[in-house]
């Protein structure tokens, strides 16, 4: 029988990844930047051109940053000029004549830890990663939950943990995102330290009293919405990533957090690090895209 090779791409804002899965196996990787502020048109060319250097496949998935619906960008914001409105599916479905598949960012690494990391034996799950914000796909009974509305997504960054600080205008005000997102954690350390300007250098501090406070404190932050996800879903299994929680101290911090709050009856949940790191997309674009062949 003919093992299937299916490409894979992850388009991200700065930089746009591909992968070629032979068998199921990753037998080879590429990279290439996104130029963003050249326009949709033109990424959209570097993608393709990304793909031909993988050669022949059978069918193409596709990670990518912004919303998505049915194949195409239905919103992505300022870091992607012109993105929206874009048939990803189309253009290079088109190009390269095969099935495509065109997924979120955030779920297609998710679908990555079920399928070959974390979460892999886990029908349910949910995978949260604490970067720039904070991002994360659900999956119930093996599949990527994507809601009804017009966002085809989940957006657990948006999450209210502090509704004292909502205000009109700004739709993150408040929200999970903007209190437990890596960016935020930088932020604070920064206004303690003006010299920690990356998550590297505050964890080359930890012996320093204050700089250690700014991470307890942000690890509340996180454990108080992974909480309430935890209660509302249900799940046996949270999958957590981005570069802060590959510590191993906070990793540990944020768990002993949640499991001091969890209603009994919920507290049998694993907390697991995320294995596929900056991978995790293509892995998910593969599943994907896989599903599309006979």
């Amino acid at each position: 029988m003919k093992e299937m090779r299916i490409a894979a791409l992850d388009i991200g804002g700065t930089k746009i990844k591909a992968g070629l899965f032979v068998g199921g196996v990753l037998t080879a990787r590429g990279e290439a930047d996104t130029c963003p502020q050249a326009g949709a048109a033109a990424l959209m060319r570097r993608a393709g051109d990304l793909l031909e250097t993988l050669g022949a496949f059978d069918a193409v998935g596709v990670s990518t940053a912004g919303q998505v619906r049915n194949g195409v960008i239905s919103y992505a914001n300022d870091n992607l000029p012109g993105y929206t409105g874009t048939d990803v599916r189309g253009v290079l479905g088109g190009r390269f004549g095969v099935p495509c598949a065109v997924v979120n960012d955030a779920c297609a690494a998710a679908v990555g830890e079920g399928s070959d990391g974390a979460a892999r034996g886990f029908a349910d799950y949910l995978c949260l990663t604490y970067g720039t914000g904070v991002g994360g796909g659900v999956v119930l009974d093996g599949r990527p939950y994507n809601g009804s509305g017009g966002s085809a997504g989940t957006a657990p960054g948006g999450l209210v943990t502090h509704p004292e600080a909502i205000r009109a205008g700004d739709p993150y005000a408040g929200t999970y995102e903007r209190y437990a997102s890596a960016t935020a954690l930088v932020a604070a350390a920064r206004g303690v330290e003006p010299t920690v300007i990356d998550g590297r250098a505050l964890f080359a501090r930890m012996e320093e009293p204050a700089l250690r406070q700014v991470l307890e404190a942000w690890m509340d932050e996180v454990a108080v919405g992974l909480v309430s996800l935890v209660h509302l879903y249900n799940v046996p299994c949270v999958v957590l990533g981005g570069g802060v929680l590959e510590q191993s101290l906070v990793l540990e911090g944020v768990e002993r957090r949640v499991r001091a709050h969890l209603i009994p009856g919920f507290d049998r949940v694993l907390l697991v690090q995320a294995a596929l790191g900056n991978a995790a997309g293509l892995y998910g674009a593969r599943k994907m895209a896989a599903a599309l062949l006979p």
